[in-house]
C-alpha cells in the first residue's frame, strides 16, 4: 500500500485541468461537521452552519453512486471529527462491501479509544491519520483547547498494538501544524509515538484554511505556496487541484468544491436531488472550473486561499451560504482556554 505522501503526490500530479475532468478516484464524505476540540488555527470554531449528521441512507447512496462512477478511495471526514458519527463503523464496512480499495480517516484521536477504535478497525479501515498539534501536555491544552494529550497518546499506542496483535495492514500516520505554541516539540512527539507510525510526523504548514482564516497570518508566516497546508512546495501549482480530481460532499449532502468549505461558500449541487456523476459534470461546476483554469478567481473565496488575502467574496449560491461569526485567532483562543482553566 502506498504511503499517504505517495497518494498525495499522485493526486496532484495526476490532475486533469479541464472543465469536465474524469470522475475522480477520491471521494470525501463529511459525515458530520462538528468537532470535540477547539484548535485555534481551525475555522471550525468560527462556523455558523447548523450541526449536521449525514443521514446514513444518504451515505450509502453517495458511496454507491461514487463507486459506480469510478471512485475507489473514500475518506470519512472534512470539517468535523469522524468519531462523533456513531455509524462510522457501519459506513466503513459498507464502503468495503461496495468495493472501495482504500478507506481512510483523519481524527484528533481523543475519542478514538479502544472500544470505539476496535469497531472501526474491524470494519476494514485502511489508514488513520491523527492530528496531534503539540508534543507536550501543556502546549496541547493551549492549542487544542482540551486536556486530552495523555489520552490521545495512549490511544495511538493502543491502535498500534491492536494492529500488530491482529496482523493487520492498517497504516498509521500523525500530522502536526507548527505554531508558536508547539515550537521545538516535534522530537518529543516522535519520542512518544514515533515507533507506532508508518512514516515520520507530517509537519503540515499552517494555512488560511481555504481562505477562511486570514487571521492565522497574525500568528505565523503563511507560505503562499501551500494550499490548505497540505501541498508541499514541489507539489504546488498555481491552480488548485481539488475541483479537478476530488469529490467532496458536505454533511447536508451538498457537492462542494472544497474539503474545507466551512460555510457552504462553494456548493455546486444538492446530491439529495441530483446524482453524483451528473453533478460532477454540471454547468455550475464547468463554470467554476473554467475560472480556475483561466486563473480568474476574483470574487471567490478561492482567491483568498490561493493568494493568502482577505478580500470580499461572494458564495456560489446564497441559498446555502452562512456568514462566519467574528474571527478569533489562536492567541485569543488560548487566552479563553486559560481563563476557563483558572475559573474551573
Amino acid at each position: 500500500m502506498s504511503t499517504l505522501a505517495d497518494k498525495q503526490a499522485a493526486r496532484v500530479n495526476g490532475a486533469v485541468y479541464s472543465e469536465i475532468p474524469p470522475f475522480p478516484k477520491e471521494l470525501y464524505l463529511e459525515l458530520n461537521n462538528t468537532c470535540n476540540h477547539t484548535c485555534g488555527f481551525c475555522a471550525n470554531e468560527k462556523m455558523t452552519r447548523s450541526n449536521k449528521l449525514m443521514p446514513y441512507k444518504l451515505v450509502e447512496k453517495i458511496m454507491t453512486e461514487g463507486y459506480m462512477a469510478g471512485a475507489r478511495d473514500i475518506a470519512f471526514f472534512a470539517t468535523g471529527e469522524p468519531f462523533m458519527y456513531k455509524k462510522l463503523p457501519n459506513a466503513i464496512r459498507k464502503a468495503k462491501e461496495i468495493g472501495y480499495d482504500y478507506v481512510f480517516i483523519t481524527t484528533n484521536g481523543a475519542l478514538a479509544n479502544p472500544k470505539k477504535a476496535a469497531a472501526v478497525i474491524d470494519a476494514g479501515l485502511d489508514s488513520v491519520k491523527f492530528s496531534i498539534n503539540a508534543g507536550t501536555k501543556e502546549s496541547y491544552h493551549k492549542v487544542h483547547g482540551y486536556d486530552d494529550f495523555d489520552q490521545v497518546i495512549a490511544n495511538v499506542r493502543w491502535w498500534d498494538e491492536y494492529r500488530k496483535n491482529h496482523n493487520l495492514a492498517l497504516k498509521m500516520y500523525v500530522s502536526m501544524v507548527p505554531t508558536p505554541f508547539n515550537k521545538n516539540e516535534y522530537d518529543n512527539l516522535m519520542s512518544l509515538i514515533g515507533d507506532c507510525l508508518d512514516q515520520e510526523v507530517d509537519m503540515r504548514q499552517c494555512s488560511n484554511q481555504g481562505g477562511n482564516m486570514f487571521e492565522n497570518n497574525e500568528m505565523v508566516e503563511i507560505d503562499a505556496g501551500s494550499i490548505l497546508g497540505t501541498l508541499k512546495i514541489d507539489q504546488y501549482t498555481d491552480i488548485c487541484p481539488d475541483p479537478f480530481n476530488r469529490i467532496v460532499v458536505s454533511s447536508e449532502g451538498y457537492l462542494t468544491a472544497c474539503v474545507v468549505d466551512y460555510q457552504n461558500a462553494l456548493i455546486i449541487a444538492d446530491l439529495n436531488n441530483v446524482g453524483i456523476e451528473e453533478a460532477w459534470s454540471c454547468e455550475n461546476y464547468k463554470k467554476f472550473r473554467k475560472k480556475h483554469i483561466e486563473k480568474n478567481l476574483s470574487g471567490l473565496i478561492c482567491h483568498n486561499c490561493m493568494n493568502n488575502c482577505n478580500d470580499v467574496f461572494e458564495p456560489l449560491d446564497d441559498e446555502y451560504f452562512r456568514a462566519f461569526k467574528a474571527p478569533k485567532n489562536l492567541s485569543e483562543v488560548i487566552l479563553e482556554n486559560n481563563l476557563m482553566k483558572e475559573e474551573g
